[in-house]
């Protein structure tokens, strides 16, 4: 009984090297988006070619969500090379989606656009003064007969299927990338426990 009292006094003090308090948080190991910049950049995993250009926006997103949370590596550096290679990984889809989301939104201010659906024409050119290329898109210089149909949709129609590809969570699917890099347990910072002399003297006995 008082060899676990003693495992346990251990346990909860800087001598064991699972005590919570010497795991620093996301916040303690890049203390600025400065920092964070500057770390993302110097790591192997940084390829300017699949780099993102909001990594300072990135950063806040990560505190407002995991600044007090702890890495689940008790070795900084794998966690940092774990935080860098998500970056590489999903982080220019990330921002490809961003500005998606951003061209969909700008739709709400251009009804005319909102509302244009699709559009089809056939040509037939039985004698054309030059045949088209394969590529061709524009119409014949010479027609014989055409025909087009232009559709136009309702503006239920066009608020719906705009709502249907709107998302609100393209930032959210990123962030949890990052879920598996962190303790899933909170922290808990316990502190060092203390013993009476009557107590200590049992413990050396």
């Amino acid at each position: 009984m008082i060899r676990n009292y003693e495992n346990l006094n251990r346990f909860l003090t800087n001598e064991s090297p699972y005590y919570t308090s010497s795991k620093r948080t996301f916040g303690d190991i890049f203390p600025s988006a400065e920092d964070f910049e500057a770390e993302y950049k110097a790591s192997g995993c940084y390829d300017p070619d699949n780099a993102i250009t909001k990594i300072k926006l990135l950063y806040y997103l990560l505190c407002a969500e995991r600044a007090y949370d702890t890495p689940a590596s008790y070795s900084e550096d794998v966690f940092k090379y774990g935080v860098f290679s998500t970056i590489f990984m999903y982080g220019p889809a990330w921002e490809t989606k961003l500005k998606a989301q951003h061209k969909i939104r700008e739709l709400l201010e251009n009804e005319d656009e909102l509302l244009l659906g699709s559009e089809q024409i056939h040509n037939h050119s039985y004698n054309p003064s030059s045949p088209p290329a394969t590529n061709a898109y524009e119409a014949l210089k010479t027609i014989d007969d055409q025909t087009a149909q232009r559709w136009k949709k309702s503006k239920l129609e066009g608020y719906a299927q705009l709502l249907a590809v709107l998302r609100n969570d393209v930032s959210k699917e990123f962030l949890d990338k990052f879920d598996k890099l962190f303790d899933k347990v909170p922290m808990i910072c316990a502190p060092r426990f203390e013993t009476t002399p009557e107590e200590q003297e049992i413990l050396k006995s």
